[in-house]
């Protein structure tokens, strides 16, 4: 049988988004979806999905950024597991309980990205347990046990054996970062999927785009449009020791600051904070790529 619901994306954003990330945006997207289709016959037991289609219904460019996709899932059921299947399906003839389901598919493809949330921070910070995203991703699982016949623990576990693989691990964190790049450079913004909530400081918690491709690299490098900027007290005078600073769009890190030669101390002094283009400086520490200094570009507004 055939099953279409459909994924909305709003991405809260003030100012336009770069076609760069727009796409980014719809690949990550892409990817969630159909690992979302992936991990559904490993939670719902008696279902097999056989394609999953998906179509770009409507971009809308103008602030906010709006992606809405047309999802058509080809399923079929194993009449022998009739009594194992979930609520969320009348039967084993395959009468699908449509807002159930199109809830079932909308929460596995959040876990998706946000179980990639962990892997991301993995990779750029070497820790991915705690924050924000964390919590999102706890009530992601705790809200789809019920509806697939599962445990937490169960869910747990069949996404850890899932992502165990480095390679699937990794592909999976750059599918984390592409769907949240519009938000990420635009200070974190806000965001909607099927009119579902994810705060700033969820999506703040989360990585700024990062390639994994880059980890080939000796010292990486990320360049960021209108970065903020936090200058914390002990940075905003310097003192002589050099500018320093935290970019809440990358993480909660106090970073060593070059000035380039667009800048002056004067556009610094005394500030709170500026909003500026900047390019991160990565390096290889071990087997992780962590943010280790910021080259700032210009500044074009201070907060």
């Amino acid at each position: 049988m055939r099953h279409e619901t459909e994924f909305a994306v709003r991405y809260l954003t003030e100012d336009p988004v770069p076609i760069r990330d727009i796409i980014a945006s719809l690949q990550g997207a892409d990817a969630a979806i159909r690992e979302a289709g992936r991990l559904l016959p490993l939670l719902v037991d008696g279902i097999k999905v056989e394609k999953v289609d998906i179509k770009v219904r409507e971009v809308a460019q103008e602030s906010p950024l709006r992606e809405l996709f047309v999802v058509a899932l080809f399923l079929a059921f194993q009449p022998d597991l009739e009594e194992e299947v979930p609520q969320l399906i009348a039967n084993a003839t395959g009468m699908v309980i449509p807002d159930r389901f199109d809830t079932v598919v909308t929460v596995l493809a959040l876990i998706v990205v946000f179980y990639g949330a962990g892997a991301l921070k993995d990779l750029v910070f070497g820790k991915g347990a705690d924050g924000a995203a964390k919590a999102q991703l706890d009530g992601l699982i705790k809200e789809l046990a019920p509806e697939v016949g599962k445990s937490e623990k169960q869910i747990r576990d069949i996404l850890e054996n899932r992502y165990s693989e480095r390679t699937v691990w990794k592909r999976l964190a750059n599918t984390t970062s592409r769907f949240f790049a519009p938000s990420k450079q635009q200070n974190s913004a806000p965001m909607e999927i099927n009119g579902r909530q994810i705060t700033r400081d969820t999506v703040q918690d989360i990585p700024a785009e990062f390639l994994v491709d880059d980890a080939a690299d000796e010292n990486p490098t990320r360049y960021f449009a209108n970065a903020r900027i936090e200058l914390r007290a002990e940075d905003k005078d310097h003192t002589g020791r050099g500018w320093a600073g935290v970019v809440p769009a990358i993480s909660d890190q106090r970073l060593r600051m070059k000035l380039m030669e667009d800048v002056s101390a004067d556009d610094l002094w005394g500030r709170d904070a500026v909003v500026g283009d900047l390019t991160v400086i990565y390096e290889k520490v071990g087997a992780e790529i962590v943010p280790k200094e910021i080259h700032l570009h210009n500044v074009k507004d201070s907060r």
